[in-house]
């Protein structure tokens, strides 16, 4: 039986084209093959943070530096140190640097949508157009711990996502979180939603990273490796012509030790499901296949 048959489909707002904000009209008409619904142009955008100076903006990629890269940028454009805090208990969120993602509420960074850029302002942004990548079966496994914490702790954020991969991959959550056989499971979840309802509608935190940046669209000036976040830094440094952190190490606020994943990625079926699916990521930001 296929996915269709077994989920319904996606409750987002459904709106008209004239009801759309802007720059989503705008894109959906000069890119007509780039997204599959307004909503996934909607998500690409809302993703895209600036602050008030624009010099400079970051598509957030889930699982590929986010939360060193916006203590970095913080840091070069407000001076200071990031330092504020939110009690996860409280939000009922497992991130512990929560409130670094909660600028846009502050409104110290926005958004197209939030500022109703129409689509050229989108396109021709003055300041610099920033991205971060990682290997796509180190992203995935990150992503895949991430979520199997959200079970042992019993984080509301990735509630949805438990439900859905306990249903339709057979995911025992207490026999099967943080192993090689429940690592097979979550992948296999991820192929039949690629094929199923699309790519572009799973969660952000395992979302191809072509879908994430569309590099055509966003054309970043910039794009960092997960594994050199410091290079990373220095390149934007000059590029921004701003002073680097003096404490590089203390924008690294969400460590987490993993165990030996090689045993992961051998589960059968596992390699041929990621290339498959991240088939994009792999050669557009040049990452060797699994298989290689």
């Amino acid at each position: 039986m296929s996915i269709e048959n077994r989920l319904f489909p996606p409750r987002g707002a459904r709106r008209k084209p004239g009801q759309l904000p802007a720059p989503l009209p705008g894109l959906l008409t000069l890119f007509p093959d780039a997204f599959r619904s307004p909503e996934a142009a909607q998500r690409f955008v809302h993703h895209i943070w600036f602050p008030p100076s624009r010099a400079w903006r970051y598509q957030l990629n889930g699982k590929s530096g986010n939360t060193f890269v916006l203590n970095l940028l913080f840091e070069i454009e407000y001076g200071t140190r990031f330092s504020c805090r939110v009690d996860p208990g409280q939000t009922g969120n497992q991130h512990p640097d929560l409130a670094l993602f909660s600028m846009l509420d502050a409104g110290l960074y926005s958004n197209a949508l939030r500022e109703k850029d129409r689509y050229p302002a989108f396109l021709e942004f003055p300041g610099l157009s920033l991205a971060t990548v990682r290997d796509p079966c180190s992203r995935l496994l990150s992503a895949f711990f991430y979520l199997c914490r959200s079970h042992e702790v019993g984080d509301r954020r990735f509630l949805a996502e438990r439900l859905r991969i306990n249903a339709l991959a057979g995911m025992d959550w207490d026999r099967d979180a943080g192993t090689p056989a429940g690592f097979a499971r979550f992948v296999a979840y991820i192929g039949a939603i690629a094929d199923g309802p699309g790519a572009d509608t799973l969660d952000a935190h395992w979302l191809p990273q072509a879908l994430h940046i569309r590099p055509a669209i966003y054309k970043p000036d910039l794009v960092g490796r997960t594994e050199d976040l410091p290079r990373f830094a220095r390149d934007l440094s000059v590029r921004l012509d701003r002073p680097l952190p003096a404490d590089m190490d203390g924008l690294r606020t969400n460590k987490s030790k993993r165990p030996d994943t090689r045993a992961f990625l051998a589960q059968p079926g596992v390699r041929a499901t990621i290339e498959k699916v991240y088939a994009a990521d792999f050669d557009l930001f040049e990452y060797p296949r699994p298989g290689a």
